[in-house]
């Protein structure tokens, strides 16, 4: 028997350097570094890691479950004092703030090269970044969670960033577009929750992705040719109304967009999104054709949208976005409560003879719905004008004061332009 542990050993021990590390960087780094004591030959192994994940559960808590702080520090800090070769990856995610030691290990990473750096701060108090933090120049990942960012004057941007995620950072105006601007290389974008910019300049030669979470005054993308997804959650109402006459917000915000794949818009956006002045005329004089944006949408697939179905603003937006995208294949639509501005009646109704066909819709996906004139209008409209359908799936709004079976029947009366539609009627937990 010990013959055989003896030669099962060797083998570990044995294995090339690259597949140690690889069995290395799928443990916590306190046992990584545990297994110094196997043997000789695995005294430093853990040494040359090329990814460092740090969090509260590094190091082991004490009898009463607590973690002592100076313990995490000490450890982290012999981690890095003893770590040799390239570090790729350094990943810290605390409720403990300690900006001395902290900054130290920003400042040792600086001359490290480091390409993925995560910093997650989950205390009251936001961390500040150090100046030798804005020195990392060869980041091309970096994830950032209750931070201020203030770059020093000479900052020239991260020049082979590729993808940024702030959240809960607090930044400026100035701040946020000074260091998009200069990240040149930058694919991914992804803000959550930022504090102090209220003003987003999006330029992006090479953007792809971009996803927001949270309050804002205004949105613009400028020399963003690339970008194919947008995903835009608002969480207030400080959009700038549109007067009679001007741009809506809609169009300044994607009318230079035509490369999208992908849009997903929720609340306030599509609330405060007005469009043009001849839409301001009374509901039973609506049978005009109203404008699309300025450009088509011909790569547009997938469209999610947060709407009040008895809310004229934001059924005339919707509309305007249907036909504004001639090859959706999916299409995903919420049915929102908010406060109504203009009631709509029967819109989609008088809708009937706009060439609003929407000939590669394959997938549409219905959820709150309540059973309402407007929500099932607007069912009955798509059904009509998508000659390809395949599924239609609802799922009812919760709640015992909805006839859902009343509900059920009529969609199933409605006519379907596709003779292969099929509705798929999601029951609901209370069902």
């Amino acid at each position: 028997m010990e013959m055989q542990i003896d030669h099962l050993s060797d083998i570990i021990s044995n294995l090339p350097d690259h597949a140690i590390e690889t069995i290395l960087l799928h443990l916590p780094i306190m046992d990584a570094v545990r297994t110094s004591v196997l043997s000789r030959k695995w005294r430093y192994k853990w040494a040359t890691i090329s990814e460092l994940v740090f969090d509260d559960k590094s190091i082991l808590p004490t009898e009463d479950g607590t973690i002592r702080i100076d313990k995490l520090v000490n450890f982290i800090d012999r981690v890095l004092l003893l770590h040799r070769g390239p570090l790729h990856k350094f990943d810290l995610s605390t409720r403990f703030l300690n900006d001395t030691f902290i900054d130290a290990w920003i400042l040792f990473l600086s001359r490290t090269g480091v390409k993925e750096l995560s910093l997650k701060f989950q205390g009251e108090k936001p961390y500040k970044v150090p100046y030798s933090f804005f020195s990392c120049r060869a980041i091309t990942c970096l994830n950032l969670f209750s931070c201020i960012l203030k770059p020093p004057s000479v900052f020239k941007g991260f020049s082979v960033l590729k993808s940024l995620n702030l959240e809960s950072v607090t930044l400026s105006n100035e701040v946020f577009e000074s260091i998009i601007s200069n990240c040149i290389a930058l694919e991914r974008l992804r803000l959550i929750k930022l504090n102090g910019c209220t003003h987003l300049k999006i330029r992006g030669l090479n953007l792809q992705h971009f996803c927001f979470n949270g309050e804002l005054t205004d949105i613009c993308f400028i020399d963003a040719p690339k970008l194919s997804f947008v995903s835009i959650i608002l969480h207030n109402s400080l959009f700038k109304q549109v007067g009679q006459g001007e741009s809506s917000n809609l169009i300044k915000v994607l009318g230079s967009l035509t490369g999208l794949e992908k849009l997903t818009i929720e609340c306030y956006f599509i609330q405060v999104t007005q469009l043009y002045e001849n839409f301001y005329f009374p509901f039973s004089a609506i049978g005009n054709i109203p404008v699309r944006l300025p450009g088509t949408y011909d790569r547009l697939k997938c469209l999610s949208l947060v709407i009040n179905f008895e809310d004229l603003n934001e059924t005339l937006v919707m509309l305007c976005l249907l036909q504004s995208s001639p090859s959706l294949h999916e299409l995903d639509f919420v049915g929102d409560e908010a406060v109504v501005t203009e009631l709509v009646e029967d819109f989609w109704e008088a809708q009937g003879h706009l060439d609003c066909s929407m000939n590669h819709l394959r997938v549409g996906r219905a959820y709150n719905i309540g059973g309402a004139r407007p929500e099932l209008q607007f069912i009955k409209f798509l059904l009509v004008n998508s000659p390809v359908l395949e599924k239609l799936n609802v799922t009812p709004k919760s709640g015992k004061n909805i006839d859902k079976m009343k509900m059920l029947e009529e969609l199933l009366r409605f006519r379907r332009a596709s003779t292969s539609a099929e509705i798929i009627y999601n029951r609901t937990s209370e069902d």
